[in-house]
């Protein structure tokens, strides 16, 4: 048997070194070409946000109360505060000049889902769906494209969960409701609700009603007395960390 050597001074024993070098340095400054991936995070739905800066948000669902709107509207350019409007896409393609003006307040625009149906009724593939759907209206009318998503009747399960994230979307619900949907409830009973539960990183839920639009300007002003920042919810998932419990 014979054994052919070759000297590491001949050209081929070069060439071998040479490329044999450039592949390890590649597989060196490349972390992806050894990295494993990394897993899925799994989606949660948001109540509050851990932070350290002294802000709160202000939520207000839209699929009925349209002539509280401009009101609720005013209120907030009046007092120097923004609002996330969740809106629901039929809503906003009936009312797309308020939609408009959302956008040049300042104001955040979320997803509400299309005609409020029960998100839980819906399956993965309807709640992308009704998620897409109004995200598109949205962004056809503002130029904007929605980035987080309120369920129809604070509603969600895992799928409902595992929908958003496939649309792109953020599940967000609240910290505290003011219930001002119930006849019941008061002015005071929400503006005291609301200041007295208020805490770093909150999120308040809120509808187009007559009392809300009376209770919107002592709300804001005595969230601003108290020091709170007033941002949407995208600008308050920035300051901290999403937590599921509220």
């Amino acid at each position: 048997m014979h054994f052919r050597v070759i000297s590491l001074r001949s050209p081929m024993a070069r060439l071998v070194l040479l490329v044999f070098a450039l592949l390890l340095a590649a597989w060196l400054i490349n972390p992806r070409l050894h990295a494993t991936a990394a897993p899925p995070t799994r989606p949660i739905p948001v109540y509050r946000v851990e932070t350290i800066k002294t802000a709160m948000a202000l939520t207000i669902n839209v699929v009925w109360g349209t002539e509280y709107v401009p009101k609720l509207m005013a209120e907030l350019k009046a007092h120097h505060a923004v609002a996330t409007f969740m809106v629901g896409g039929a809503w906003a393609e009936a009312h797309p000049e308020l939609v408009k003006q959302m956008r040049q307040d300042g104001d955040q625009i979320g997803n509400h889902g299309w005609n409020h149906r029960h998100p839980n009724q819906l399956g993965f593939d309807g709640n992308v769906q009704d998620i897409t759907r109004t995200n598109r209206m949205v962004e056809a009318i503002a130029q904007v494209r929605p980035t987080i998503y309120a369920p129809p009747y604070g509603e969600f399960n895992q799928t409902v969960l595992n929908a958003a994230q496939a649309a792109g979307m953020t599940l967000v619900m609240w910290t505290i409701d003011t219930i001002d949907w119930r006849p019941s409830s008061s002015v005071s009973y929400m503006v005291n609700k609301v200041l007295a539960r208020a805490q770093a990183g909150s999120i308040v839920l809120m509808h187009p009603t007559d009392r809300t639009v009376l209770a919107l300007p002592q709300i804001i002003a005595g969230l601003q007395q108290k020091g709170y920042q007033l941002v949407t919810v995208s600008q308050l998932l920035k300051m901290g960390t999403p937590r599921t419990d509220s």
